[in-house]
């Protein structure tokens, strides 16, 4: 099996500095800004082996997520685990989040690993290339409007 058949890549070029959009995925005070607008943190450790439990509405039901943070490597790398925060959630989602310096602006891209070539169609299935890209989108209205 191709690893890209496990794999989802988007990237987005944002017209901000590099440490800039770094801090926007690993400081507390900027991601419950632009990733959970209407959730609420319930655990933030942004340190490799450290974990961002949070919690959404979706549709009137509350879902938990967890972040566990494989690598921080400013302002160049962030590496973590995205899932589910439930007793049998499916395997974590390993992301891959880079930041490419491009003429006084960023490239920020983002790699999904997933476990299986099967995970990756039902997550494709369920809006995951579309929310990637969302999240690329959010996270560029959030820093145009800081």
């Amino acid at each position: 099996m191709a690893a890209q058949d496990k794999e989802i890549v988007v990237s987005r070029v944002l017209d901000a500095p590099r440490d800039l959009v770094f801090d926007a995925f690993t400081q507390q005070e900027h991601v419950e800004k632009w990733w959970v607008t209407e959730g609420t943190t319930h655990e933030w450790n942004p340190t490799p082996g450290g974990h961002w439990r949070y919690s959404m509405p979706v549709r009137g039901t509350s879902y938990a997520f967890k972040i566990t943070f494989i690598e921080i490597d400013k302002p160049n790398r962030l590496v973590y685990d995205y899932g589910n925060d439930a007793e049998g959630a499916e395997e974590p989602v390993r992301t891959h989040v880079t930041f490419e310096e491009e003429d006084g602006k960023t490239k920020v891209t983002l790699q999904l690993v997933f476990a299986s070539a099967a995970a990756r169609e039902q997550a494709v299935k369920y809006g995951a290339i579309v929310g990637a890209m969302q999240a690329l989108e959010g996270l560029a209205e959030y820093i145009e409007a800081a």
